[in-house]
C-alpha cells in the first residue's frame, strides 16, 4: 500500500479514520521518494518545523520506493498512452502511479481525479 501525499497529510493532521487505517495496515505501508519530496516542499513552504520529525519518523519506518528503471518504463508507456488519448496527468502524479503499478501496490489517495485516468492503477481512498 503506497501512501500518497494527501493521505499522509490527513494522518499528520490527526484525521481519526486515516489514523485507524494506518494502525490496521501498519505492516503494509509504503510511500515513494516523490511523496517524500512533496511533503518536504509543503513543510518548507509553510515553514512548519513541528511536523518535520513526524515525517522523518514515518519515512524511516516504512518502505520507500524509488523511481527506478521499471517504474520509468511504466511511466513512459502510460505517458504515451495518455498523450495519444488527449489526457493529461501531472508528471509527479504519474511517477507515483508508475511506481505503484511497477511494484504491484495499491495507491492510497483521496485525489481520485488525479489518478482515475491511469490504466492499471488501483486506488483506494481512506478519507
Amino acid at each position: 500500500m503506497i501512501l500518497d501525499t494527501d493521505t499522509i497529510s490527513y494522518y499528520l493532521r490527526g484525521d481519526k479514520s486515516v489514523q485507524k487505517k494506518f494502525l490496521t495496515h501498519r505492516h503494509e505501508l509504503a510511500s515513494t521518494a516523490i511523496n517524500y519530496s512533496e511533503l518536504i516542499f509543503g513543510l518548507k513552504q509553510k515553514d512548519n518545523k513541528n511536523l518535520f520529525p513526524k515525517v522523518e519518523l514515518m519515512f524511516d519506518n516504512i518502505n520507500v520506493y524509488s523511481f527506478d528503471k521499471k517504474s520509468a518504463m511504466v511511466f513512459g508507456h502510460l505517458k504515451s498512452l495518455l498523450a495519444k488519448n488527449g489526457k493529461i496527468v501531472a508528471d509527479m502524479d504519474l511517477m507515483i502511479a508508475s511506481i505503484a503499478i511497477a511494484n504491484d501496490e495499491v495507491l492510497i489517495s483521496n485525489n481520485l481525479k488525479h489518478f482515475d485516468k491511469i490504466e492499471g492503477l488501483e486506488v483506494e481512498s481512506w478519507v
